[in-house]
């Protein structure tokens, strides 16, 4: 599996095309919704090694909003100011399609690939925090129900990370 390939969705950003690219991952067996990746491309981001941070690359972060919000930063400190252009477009990209998988109700939820993913969500498409998280199975689906500041609820598909970690 190449980069290309997991980002056609870019091409043609659709929810079918970015359930596609997401199934590349989630099937991928070095995918583990749960790595420390995040943690290492933040601490890379702290400690100024702006260029391990730029080609740091795995299974786990490619449809990672966070993980391209790091590298867009990254890449402005590094005087790359056109990649960072283009690692945000990728960004706003993958937090268009996650909202075209559902529309957060228990009935048709979004769909994400790591947990951090509904943070990134909230917060950087959406402009939204919540106060509280908790699972629930609904049916087959494992789901995260996270209520937000105004009391509403949003529910995100969690089962293949979920399962992975169970299975793990």
């Amino acid at each position: 599996m190449s980069q290309e390939t997991v980002f056609d969705f870019i091409k043609d950003p659709t929810k079918e095309n970015f359930l596609k690219s997401r199934e590349l991952i989630v099937t991928n067996p070095d995918y583990n919704p749960y790595s420390d990746d995040l943690s290492i491309m933040e601490k890379l981001y702290e400690n100024k090694e702006y260029e391990k941070l730029n080609y740091y690359v795995t299974i786990n972060v490619l449809l990672s909003p966070r993980a391209h919000f790091l590298k867009y930063f990254s890449l402005k400190e590094s005087g790359n100011t056109k990649a960072a252009e283009s690692v945000m477009f990728i960004c706003h990209n993958i937090l268009k399609c996650i909202e075209k998988t559902g529309d957060g109700t228990i009935q048709n939820p979004y769909i994400v690939i790591r947990v951090s993913d509904e943070i990134d969500f909230l917060q950087l498409h959406l402009r939204k925090k919540h106060t509280q998280q908790r699972l629930i199975q609904n049916e087959d689906k494992y789901l995260h129900v996270l209520t937000l500041e105004d009391g509403s609820e949003l529910y995100f598909d969690i089962t293949d990370s979920y399962k992975k970690a169970s299975f793990s």
